[in-house]
């Protein structure tokens, strides 16, 4: 396959990018830093470099895959860049769009999902911000079908590391290992990540995956 990653330097971006190449796909970083993926990567990872809102349905249909790990200055450029790649590619069947949203959208154990609770705390961490606007990105992404989008989170604690041999997979759940721990390794979501690819089931959805011990 062909996929094009945005937020390729990042900590998640990084495993798709490494993930996919070894697994022999055809991986491009879309970048605003073509040099930056030089250093990281060395030249065996070409560079699309482009400003995100920059991107046209000529960058974009080239890759059988778009896989969107980029993190926003402005948190409010979450569900706009959803609202302006829906745009780009309405009425396309390709690419597949994937968006990495974070766990605060995902059910806690009693059914109730954090980011619904957190207008109210508005303002006391960077980090809520994140976790509000991307809740309005899935819920504005489960509003349309009319291009090919996923979304996928990672757990609580989302670390850089290797994958683990095998890993839990939930649809929309927090998932808790055998210590009760809800976590995930960049590797890991990576992992889960082309294993869906290969075989497509949460077009228009959601999944999630979580280490196992």
């Amino acid at each position: 396959m062909k996929i094009g990653i945005i937020g390729a330097t990042g900590m998640a971006g990084s495993a798709f990018v490494i993930e996919g190449y070894q697994r022999g796909h055809q991986v491009t970083a879309i970048t605003r830093s073509a040099s930056k993926v030089t250093r990281m990567f060395g030249n065996e990872i070409p560079a699309l470099e482009r400003q995100n809102f920059e991107l046209t349905r000529e960058d974009l249909t080239q890759f059988d895959v778009i896989v969107v790990a980029s993190t926003f200055s402005r948190t409010s450029d979450h569900p706009r860049f959803a609202e302006y790649l829906h745009d780009q590619l309405a009425g396309t069947d390709a690419p597949i769009v994937v968006f990495v949203v974070g766990s605060s959208t995902l059910q806690m154990p009693d059914g109730s999902v954090m980011a619904d609770r957190l207008g109210l705390m508005r303002g006391q961490a960077p980090w809520i911000e994140v976790a509000i606007e991307q809740a309005a990105e899935l819920n504005y992404l489960k509003t349309v079908d009319d291009f090919a989008w996923m979304a996928i989170s990672p757990q609580q604690a989302f670390m850089p590391g290797p994958a683990t041999p095998t890993y839990l997979k939930s649809d929309d759940a927090l998932i808790f290992n055998n210590r009760q721990e809800s976590r995930v390794t960049t590797g890991t979501l990576a992992k889960a990540l082309y294993d869906e690819l290969a075989n497509p089931t949460h077009v228009h959805g959601r999944f999630t995956a979580a280490d196992k011990f």
